[in-house]
């Protein structure tokens, strides 16, 4: 059913838009940087929300890359980075990525999926620390990760 836009709506709507700042529901989000090499060899996750930080978190990832990347634009008057790292691990073959952001019960919510190489996978023999960064709308709410891990189904001999 369809109701009518009366004004009592468009106040509550306006009202609920105004205390909390954003709408609930999923937010889009950019791709910064994603990848299995960074400097930053620990689990962690990390919201930034002005430039300084983000320069500096950036500098950490890219110590040991040549050339090093250079540092993706940010407007942090209206955009927050948020950059996970899933800590070193013993093989390649594994890639974290976001799978969705989204506001719900006045937080955010990051669902990060870590995929790893499962029984008869293939993989290179190097230390490698899957990272990814990405871009999204400021928002002051707490912000919680979750993050679900994937085992890669692989033949034996792939």
């Amino acid at each position: 059913m369809i109701y009518p836009l009366t004004w009592r709506r468009l106040a509550f709507a306006a009202v609920m838009t105004a205390s909390s700042g954003t709408m609930a529901g999923p937010m889009p989000f950019t791709v910064l940087a994603q990848g299995t090499q960074s400097g930053i060899e620990d689990e962690r996750t990390a919201v930034i929300l002005d430039e300084a930080a983000f320069r500096s978190l950036w500098a950490s990832h890219v110590v040991g890359s040549v050339p090093a990347p250079s540092l993706p634009e940010v407007d942090f008057a209206s955009d927050m980075v948020i950059a996970a790292f899933a800590g070193a691990k013993n093989s390649g073959g594994y890639r974290l990525s976001v799978a969705g952001i989204e506001e719900k019960d006045r937080r955010i919510r990051v669902n990060l999926v870590l995929n790893r190489p499962g029984a008869g996978c293939m993989t290179a023999q190097v230390v490698t620390q899957p990272h990814v960064w990405v871009k999204t709308r400021r928002s002051a709410l707490p912000v919680e990760f979750r993050t679900s891990v994937i085992d890669v189904f692989c033949r034996e001999g792939e």
